[in-house]
């Protein structure tokens, strides 16, 4: 039996309100994730079978508004307008309904279907509240459904009400905001002026256009510009705008807010009840330690080390089992390949580039899983907001922890792209500038490597908090240096919304783990697998002839010093000979300009190559402890380098697009990053001889 047709479905709602979740309980695993078009804000969208419909869902970016403030209101407008899906479910957290619905209402404002989820109905039972669902499906004029995200009740509930509603079984009506006489007057003015143009486009209603108007919004300002007689019409919607202003002392955008929050409050009063054992949530109880002033900040330092600690105590026996398993491909290729050119581009350029970054996985799948779990938890926002107090005494914004998070959670990309939060173009820039410092999951498997060769197993999670806290606080510092003498002005105001702590689910946690993780495997397979092959050719041609009477080790060192890539190596040195470091280690940070994990492989490939007897070939971690020219001093001034040093290509190019596009800003970037990362693993290097250590 044949489908009886297609439906498009947007989930609409406010961060924190379990739309991701909900919509991963609906899709599973038939979802795929992109960006939307011209613009930088991730598109995820899936599709289920459903009482013969299939239903495509389009989760739209979490916005508290239509208004058009940030790329992701205007992503989430652009597309109900535009795209016209046949329903959009807005999914709205029911303990919080007052601040939820006001989307709910612009979303019917544009007279667009809407299917009411009221996500976290169980906390509203547990507050001792009550809802009357179908009272307040009368009052908002929309079928309403409560679910449960994270337990993964009413999903059956809410695709039934879709289907229903879009098959005329359940009716939605209008939904009637009274702004009150004088806005009424206004808007029926602008009303009748834009119903005898001829040019308005069909997909936007007219009344709405109206109230954008009054609103002042650029965007639908541009639409009525250029359509016959719009500038008369913004003509008279600014001396509207102007009497408004006149009538009420204050704008009228601000009026027209106090009117539907007056309308919400009104629909709330009429649709919720409370009970005598009414209880403060837990949420608060727990706020009240974890914001507080004195303790905020050593419990924040406390979940960053239970993070690292977590990581690398259960993924030690997986990077374990995979080294090993790479090990023995990389033995067995060699035995398997007659000698020559085929053999070393298999068992030295793929296996030795590339395992040597994919033997670190299990890591970053582990790292994932644990920021993940304290994301979905609530926490996160609560870090953003004790962490606001410190960033704001070094110029950073508050929300600039978030671009921070994001880096340190997979890459610095999606981190410069969420710098877009914040309104400050200053604000922005430093954000942009810092955010390369964290350590991304790219540089992660740098940091396993060494952290794993020159430090006790039992210190490992110790070394990677101090190196991550290490980044904050360069990061902080930089921040204070960029606004003092480059960006100088004040921060604007940090406002944040602390959604309610849940309890995350398996199934999210793993999606978000494998999301993240694939990424890695993707860049593995593609720009490392990539960058291995040009780094193996770099060292392998030009190929030289061994001298008489020279031995296999001194010819396979000859090779090396006089490929392309030797000579490259051999540039740099002088530069970072000060360091503590050869030729070979220059190799690998030029490298890893590319891609930060590149930089493993690099040294994969080097210590690949290097062995004369592909049988007594060891992993690189040994090879590492085994080279006389690495000491822990040494590895820990290398990983100061790889903290700071300028970000990778793909950040670079992004950067620039999102500072304006600058050259001058990007130029900057690169030797303000270059300048700081030499300094520090100078000051680490030549400090650490000076007091007796490294030899």
């Amino acid at each position: 039996m044949g489908l009886k047709g297609r439906l498009m479905v947007a989930l609409a709602g406010n961060p924190n309100s379990g739309k991701s979740t909900i919509f991963n309980n609906l899709t599973g695993a038939r979802q795929h994730v992109g960006n939307y078009p011209g613009v930088t804000v991730e598109k995820k969208e899936g599709r289920v079978v459903y009482r013969d419909y299939e239903i495509t869902l389009v989760d739209l970016p979490g916005t508290y508004s239509l208004s058009a403030n940030s790329e992701d209101e205007m992503v989430a407008r652009d597309f109900i307008v535009n795209e016209k899906p046949d329903i959009v479910v807005h999914i709205a957290d029911a303990s919080n309904l007052e601040r939820n619905l006001y989307l709910y209402t612009q979303l019917k404002e544009l007279e667009t279907p809407v299917v009411l989820a009221m996500n976290m109905s169980d906390i509203v039972e547990r507050r001792g509240s009550h809802i009357d669902y179908g009272k307040i499906s009368g009052l908002l004029g929309s079928p309403v459904i409560p679910t449960v995200g994270n337990k993964n009740r009413g999903m059956k509930e809410l695709l039934d009400c879709i289907v229903d509603f879009y098959e005329g079984k359940l009716e939605g009506g209008k939904t009637a905001i009274d702004y009150g006489e004088e806005i009424g007057l206004e808007l029926s003015k602008l009303n009748g002026l834009l119903g005898r143009s001829s040019g308005i486009p069909a997909e936007y209603p007219l009344k709405w256009l109206a109230v954008k108007m009054l609103e002042n919004d650029a965007w639908v300002n541009k639409i009525v510009a250029q359509i016959p007689g719009g500038p008369a019409i913004l003509l008279e919607a600014e001396k509207s705008r102007v009497h408004l202003k006149k009538h009420f002392s204050d704008d009228p955008e601000v009026i027209i807010a106090d009117r539907r929050y007056g309308f919400i409050s009104g629909v709330c009063a009429g649709a919720q009840s409370r009970t005598a054992e009414e209880r403060h949530e837990l949420s608060d109880k727990i706020d009240k330690i974890v914001l507080n002033r004195f303790l905020g900040l050593p419990i924040f330092a406390a979940v960053m080390y239970a993070i690292f600690k977590f990581t690398f105590t259960f993924s030690e026996p997986a990077v374990a089992w995979l080294e090993n398993l790479i090990g023995k491909l990389g033995e067995f290729a060699s035995a398997a390949i007659p000698e020559g050119l085929t053999r070393s581009f298999v068992a030295d350029g793929i296996i030795g580039g590339v395992g040597g970054v994919l033997g670190f996985f299990p890591l970053v799948l582990f790292m994932f899983f644990a920021i993940a779990f304290f994301e979905d938890s609530g926490y996160m926002a609560r870090a953003a907001f004790v962490m606001d107090r410190i960033m704001h005494k070094f110029g950073l914004h508050g929300k600039s922890f978030l671009p921070l998070m994001i880096s340190t959670n997979g890459c610095a990309v999606p981190g410069i792209m969420a710098s877009r939060t914040l309104d400050n173009k200053r604000d922005r820039l430093i954000t942009m500038m810092v955010t390369p410092f964290m350590i991304c999951g790219a540089k992660l498997p740098i940091f396993a490597l060494f952290i794993g060769a020159f430090f006790p197993s039992e210190e490992g999670a110790n070394m990677m908090f101090l190196m991550y806290g290490l980044s904050v606080v360069i990061a902080l510092i930089s921040a204070w240096a960029l606004k003092k003498f480059v960006f100088k002005g004040e921060s604007s105001h940090f406002v944040m919304e602390l959604p309610p702590y849940r309890v995350p689910t398996i199934q999210g946690l793993l999606l978000k783990m494998w999301e993240r993780g694939w990424l890695y495997l993707k860049k593995a397979g593609t720009i490392i697998l990539l960058i291995s092959i040009i780094i193996w050719a770099g060292f392998t041609f030009p190929e030289i002839q061994p001298g008489d009477g020279m031995s296999e080790e001194a010819a396979a060192s000859a090779q090396m010093e006089q490929s392309f890539a030797g000579r490259a190596g051999k540039f740099v040195e002088p530069a970072v000979r000060p360091l503590g470091m050869d030729w070979r280690d220059g190799v690998a940070l030029m490298a890893g300009v590319a891609a930060k994990e590149v930089v493993v492989s690099t040294l994969g490939t080097i210590y690949s190559l290097g062995e004369v007897d592909p049988e007594e070939a060891e992993p690189l971690k040994a090879a590492l402890q085994n080279d006389p020219s690495w000491n822990p001093l040494k590895a820990l001034a290398f990983l100061v380098f790889c903290l700071i040093y300028l970000p990778c290509f793909v950040a670079m190019a992004v950067f620039y697009r999102e500072s304006g596009p600058s050259l001058k800003w990007t130029l900057f970037l690169i030797f303000w990053t270059t300048v700081l990362a030499w300094s520090g693993a100078f000051i680490v290097y030549q400090g650490g001889r000076l007091l007796g250590f490294g030899g």
